[in-house]
């Protein structure tokens, strides 16, 4: 299905790309987008705010080409991703051009690759950077009922040959040590690691069924596997609405409606708590007026004697 999917699209991804990068250039005709009736108002109400913008200054784009920083404006509108980025990631992104799912579907290995095109730059030789995955498509042989498709177990990536001095993943630490008899004096380079998107290149272990893998690292991975498949499935085919940020204003939507659920959530427990109040309270008044406790209290009484 994938394949079939990724087929038909492949011409659209295409043209994207050529766009962004300034390949071709679409015409005023195509640029102009046919809103319907439900969304006249609100492109109405778009062109008010602009106009009622007293610092708003068009920006001038004769001599633009393409649409810069496309990729980091789309990332940093998606929280998967943009949790990733730090402010220092921010220049070498703006060279990513585009980023392509390719699907492998040998009968060896099944997965996909994650390719992240650079335009030429100061920091890193490569002009693409990749992030593979491997798929398990095996069911577990004590269990084959769990089966629940293909899931991602390995992960590989191709190295980063980074510029001298351009290296964002890591901060270089100087120590001076003096000896406490001799007057000598030694520098010390301790290498830490730094918070950069790029470590993405760099995954903790590369297969989950690692032996030696440990709890922490694992979830590393999890973390990892999840932010690739949002990139497959979310990211890379929808794009332009996320440059746009319109992807993002339809997830806060859905964020409302679950907050909202979770109102009706609470009220009808408190409604559930109310009737087992109320239930309790009709208990114990029929306690008091005589129930099955004071029917027993009684029988164990003598009965007065009648005259007659």
């Amino acid at each position: 299905m994938d394949k079939v999917f990724i087929f038909q699209v492949a011409p659209k991804i295409f043209q994207r790309s050529a766009i962004i990068s300034g390949e071709i250039e679409p015409t005023d005709e195509e640029s102009t987008w046919n809103y319907c009736q439900e969304d006249e108002l609100a492109e109405d109400l778009t062109k008010q705010h602009i106009e009622l913008q007293e610092d708003f200054k068009p920006e001038d784009t004769s001599s633009c080409k393409g649409i810069p920083k496309f990729w980091l404006k789309a990332m940093l509108h998606a929280s998967p991703t943009a949790e990733l980025i730090k402010e220092k990631d921010h220049p070498i992104l703006e060279h990513l051009t585009d980023i392509r799912i390719n699907l492998n579907t040998g009968d060896s290995e099944m997965g996909f690759t994650i390719n992240f095109y650079f335009s030429p730059n100061e920091y890193f030789n490569e002009e693409v950077l990749s992030k593979f995955y491997y798929f398990d498509n095996k069911p577990p042989s004590e269990n084959p009922l769990l089966y629940d498709g293909p899931q991602i177990v390995r992960v590989r990536a191709s190295p980063i040959t980074w510029k001298p001095g351009k290296n964002v993943t890591v901060k270089f630490m100087r120590k001076v040590k003096k000896h406490k008899n001799r007057k000598e004096v030694r520098t010390i380079t301790k290498t830490v690691k730094q918070d950069s998107f790029f470590n993405y290149f760099d995954p903790p272990y590369e297969s989950l069924t690692d032996e030696d893998l440990d709890e922490d690292t694992a979830e590393l991975l999890q973390e990892d596997f999840r932010i690739a498949n949002f990139m497959r499935d979310v990211l890379v085919p929808r794009a332009v609405l996320f440059f746009t940020g319109e992807a993002v204003e339809s997830d806060d939507e859905c964020d409302d409606e679950d907050e909202d659920d979770d109102d009706v959530d609470d009220s009808d427990d408190g409604d559930d708590n109310d009737s087992d109040e109320e239930f309790h309270r009709q208990k114990s008044y029929r306690n008091k007026k005589g129930g099955h406790g004071d029917l027993e209290k009684a029988s164990d009484e003598k009965p007065e004697c009648q005259q007659s």
